[in-house]
């Protein structure tokens, strides 16, 4: 049976421990704020919260299952608990963005639905180990340009109408989560799920850095400045 190298543990954890003392962060900087303030904090924390117990069950070897695909000599870990992690975390990414843009509720919806498809279709690929795998890709792929127009143009049209220092947070968080979600694609059809080019070090090492951004990064980015949040607070109390 095979088993995750050494190398992927020490990543993983890196991943585990990364997340955990995010979330502590942002659940630190929640408490300093009052109740009804704190809508960006909370959406934050569970972020980077959920990421950690994913990453925490891939580091305890119990996020995966050992697969062999069509092309490849031998079987490769295929780590189960990142989709889960992505199924969860990327709606509460989009929905921090949308908040911030004040979005209207439809656009919301076609960025949450979107993504829920986006990801599914990709745990299809992932999960699958003959060459259709990659129809699975396309079509994961589609959806994702599909979510970044709406992102970029729906949710966009409404950030223009907030106040500057909001508009400037929503672009910046915007284009780096366009930025860092393009390479995840990439990185699949090079990691073990696509052609193996990178291995599974190289892809577990990957993934944990640029999800560390995505989530971790974004969330201090975000909450950073709390001139922009108080602008930006939505009325959900």
């Amino acid at each position: 049976m095979v088993e995750p190298s050494d190398a992927v543990q020490v990543w993983l954890w890196i991943g585990t421990i990364g997340m955990a003392l995010g979330a502590l962060a942002f659940l630190l900087m929640a408490a300093r704020e009052r109740p009804g303030n704190r809508w960006f904090h909370t959406i934050t924390f569970f972020i980077a919260a959920i990421a950690a117990v994913a990453y925490l069950a891939m580091a305890l070897k119990q996020g995966w299952f050992p697969i062999l695909r069509e092309g490849q000599d031998m079987a490769e870990p295929f780590y189960w608990a990142r989709y889960v992690d992505w199924f969860f975390t990327t709606p509460l990414l989009l929905l921090d963005l949308a908040l911030l843009a004040g979005a209207t509720k439809e656009a919301i919806a076609w960025l949450l639905g979107l993504d829920v498809m986006m990801i599914s279709t990709g745990f299809f690929a992932g999960i699958t180990a003959s060459d259709s795998r990659y129809v699975w890709f396309i079509v994961s792929s589609v959806i994702f340009i599909w979510m970044l127009w709406i992102l970029l143009a729906e949710v966009l049209k409404a950030a223009k109408q907030r106040p500057p220092e909001v508009r400037s947070k929503f672009n910046q968080l915007a284009v780096l989560l366009a930025v860092l979600w393009t390479i995840y694609p990439i990185l699949w059809l090079l990691g073990t799920e696509g052609f193996n080019v990178i291995g599974i070090t190289g892809e577990v090492a990957t993934f944990a850095i640029i999800d560390l951004i995505a989530k971790v990064g974004f969330g201090f980015l975000l909450l950073s400045n709390r001139k922009v949040l108080e602008a930006a607070r939505p009325n959900m109390t």
